[in-house]
């Protein structure tokens, strides 16, 4: 693998293993490793009498094995590097950071489905950000085979945004069926961009009003100084002076 795919990545650390994860496995399929490391391409079991095939297919397999392991050491942060020590295969390397960084148990499935009822969108939070976060804890359930209804995952979708979406949220409601939480994650983005164009329209228009209002009040004040400037030049018809 080329080293500089590697260090385009961030090293796994203690805080980063579901992305880390996503993006070496990526790598590894792209340069042909990940056949060595998810265990599909097994080395083979050695043969007498085959004239050294069988030899020569194991050392080709420990060569591709060897490098698929170093690929991994080294997007490995240093500090991390004691929890596979011993590891003698690319498989077994990534089955032990599994292990140890993806936690399947009660308290984690706890964890992620109190965040999914409990998350609130605060109100000047990035919509996309608080969407992010929503599935981000929806895809790590999925990992763990804790599959939620989508019609719950929807709800509890449309009940994480602020009040200021009530409108838009009773709309959906009304529905004769709800969106599929893929499609409301659209919707939602949607109308957050609609809500912030808005917002600058009105922003703006209220910045003109006061100009406006202003060179009105200045167009007034020329033309009572005119005025004043014309009645000064009329003659009096008594008299015959200006």
């Amino acid at each position: 693998m080329n080293v500089s795919a590697v260090s385009r990545i961030e090293t796994l650390n203690k805080d980063n293993y579901d992305t880390w994860k996503m993006q070496m496995q990526a790598i590894l399929v792209k340069n042909n490793a990940w056949k060595y490391v998810n265990g599909t391409d097994v080395k083979t079991e050695l043969v007498a009498g085959d004239d050294g095939i069988s030899a020569q297919a194991r050392a080709e397999w420990d060569d591709n094995d060897n490098k698929a392991m170093s690929d991994l050491i080294l997007s490995i942060h240093p500090s991390e590097l004691k929890q596979i020590k011993g590891c003698t295969s690319s498989r077994e390397i990534w089955l032990r950071l599994e292990g140890i960084y993806q936690s399947k148990g009660p308290a984690r499935k706890a964890t992620l489905l109190k965040r999914l009822a409990l998350q609130k969108m605060a109100d000047r939070e990035d919509v996309r950000e608080h969407i992010r976060t929503f599935f981000d804890a929806v895809d790590k359930l999925t990992e763990m085979e804790v599959i939620i209804n989508p019609d719950l995952l929807a709800i509890l979708l449309l009940y994480s945004l602020p009040s200021q979406y009530e409108n838009f949220r009773c709309a959906i409601e009304s529905r004769d069926e709800l969106p599929t939480p893929e499609a409301l994650r659209i919707k939602i983005i949607e109308e957050s961009d609609a809500r912030k164009k808005d917002n600058v329209l009105v922003q703006n228009a209220m910045a003109i009003k006061p100009y406006a209002n202003k060179n009105w009040k200045n167009k007034k004040k020329a033309t009572s100084k005119n005025e004043d400037k014309e009645k000064s030049k009329l003659k009096c018809h008594s008299c015959g002076k200006i």
